[in-house]
């Protein structure tokens, strides 16, 4: 009965989709592998802000941003000679398993009854949490863009636009899921010091699992299903063929010397900075109201980022691949502006703490579950550097920028009025919307011309 409801539900897909059965495998492994990703983001973005809270303290939050720029460099440096000598799938491996075993080291460690959770003395030198802290703040960049890569290497954009939609909904399935989960462990009655790293070593060992469904993609999926976009094929494989290799810092130089490389940092930077500013100011309401209690405060995360998954799951699956069917990657770009704008006129107007709440989870629910997949769109006709290197960069670069220009706006802006300080954030948010609108007009204008030319995107380095 099983295997007959997935083939009535393959059946209905290739219908619906209009792609073959082989694309419709693709499809449910790439989701269901980051199923699991995003479960394992769930638990551990939930427990980020807790834990550090908690062991660290929230003045010193601030702080973590500087430290991951310093970190940042030497990591996508070592991340870009890994681009260089391993295959994509080998990448995805590597970096998902590296961040799979730290997930169960770090489970440990928070067990510990002396330098784990258990301990509830606030110290700045409590590294387990300044460690936790950076190793999610390099989540995003590492784990979640060097999937998306994967994914943009193996689609054309015509899938792209039938199926990325489906790929995040389905993902958001487990983050709610994993949310609800976290939610009910730390509500049990069990004891902080075990329900932390029980949660904990779970992200880990959903990540293994993400790994094994990559696998099968590999082993079971014909490999004419994995060329992606055939013009940015063929100059991978004009590289490979190169006696020169082009070094760690090409993805860096691609970024800052390709205009449109350079528009999709401008998007990302635009939407994190706008986040971070208001998430700030939550997390330090969170603090005084739960009395700095890590137990409580992991409730409410989970409650917050539940919430936002739901949320993130409705718009991707009522609305991203329909109004990419509809009216296409260039008009859909021009959305998210459009709405980041309306919402700060909404908090400008309206400003409350309550509404600092549900702005935070559209936010995150426009981003993830619309911007996210439409913004991937845009790394389809381009080469493999730009894809994995320059992704890296962007990911790592554009959101702990934004996070560090974020907490030193939050820092100048607060005062003891409460909502000045929203409002002065509000008319930020509304300035840095326009740029944004600015950007995307662009930027869909070159996507739409290259894909219709079928040309690719960052093929000058091979120009003899």
């Amino acid at each position: 009965m099983i295997f007959r409801f997935a083939r009535h539900i393959s059946r209905t897909m290739e219908e619906k989709l209009q792609i073959d059965s082989n694309e419709i495998k693709k499809l449910f492994l790439l989701a269901f592998s980051f199923f699991f990703i995003i479960a394992s983001y769930s638990i551990l973005r939930s427990l980020k802000t807790s834990i550090f809270l908690g062991l660290v303290g929230k003045e010193y939050q601030p702080m973590t941003r500087l430290i991951a720029i310093v970190i940042m460099f030497p990591a996508m440096l070592g991340y870009a000679k890994l681009v260089d000598k391993f295959k994509r799938e080998q990448i995805v491996y590597t970096i998902i398993g590296i961040y799979a075993v730290a997930s169960l080291v770090f489970a440990v460690l928070l067990a510990h009854p002396t330098i784990g959770v258990q301990n509830t003395f606030t110290s700045p030198y409590r590294f387990i949490g300044w460690g936790f802290e950076i190793f999610m703040d390099l989540y995003s960049a590492l784990v979640v863009s060097t999937f998306w890569s994967f994914v943009n290497s193996i689609c054309t954009p015509m899938f792209a636009e039938k199926g990325y939609g489906t790929i995040v909904a389905i993902s958001k399935i487990g983050g709610i899921a994993a949310a609800l989960i976290g939610l009910l462990i730390t509500r049990s009655g069990l004891e902080t010091s075990s329900s932390i790293p029980l949660l904990t070593a779970s992200a880990g060992i959903f990540l293994f699992l993400s790994i094994l469904l990559v696998r099968s993609i590999i082993k079971t999926i014909p490999d004419s299903y994995l060329h992606g976009y055939q013009a940015a094929f063929v100059e991978e494989k004009k590289a490979e063929k190169q006696l020169k290799k082009p070094g760690i810092f090409e993805g860096l130089r691609l970024m800052l010397t390709e205009p449109y490389v350079l528009g999709i940092f401008g998007i990302l930077y635009s939407m994190e900075i706008i986040s971070i500013i208001f998430d700030y100011q939550m997390q330090v309401l969170m603090s005084v109201e739960m009395n700095n209690h890590i137990g409580s405060m992991s409730s409410f995360m989970f409650i917050y980022t539940a919430t936002f998954q739901v949320c993130t799951f409705l718009f991707a699956f009522l609305g991203t691949s329909t109004l990419l069917k509809k009216i296409g990657v260039r008009a859909c770009l021009i959305i998210t502006p459009l709405v980041l704008g309306l919402l700060s006129l909404i908090m400008l107007t309206w400003p409350s703490l309550w509404i600092t709440f549900f702005i935070l989870v559209i936010l995150r629910a426009l981003n993830y579950g619309f911007n996210q997949p439409v913004r991937e769109i845009l790394y389809i006709p381009t080469v493999k550097d730009i894809q994995f290197k320059s992704k890296a960069w962007i990911e790592s670069f554009g959101k702990t920028f934004s996070k560090a220009s974020g907490s030193a706006f939050s820092w100048i802006s607060i005062t003891t009025n409460p909502l000045l300080c929203i409002r002065t954030n509000a008319i930020f948010s509304f300035a840095i919307s326009a740029f944004y609108l600015v950007v995307v007009f662009f930027l869909g204008r070159r996507y739409a011309k290259t894909v219709e030319n079928n040309e690719v995107i960052g093929t000058k380095r091979y120009k003899s």
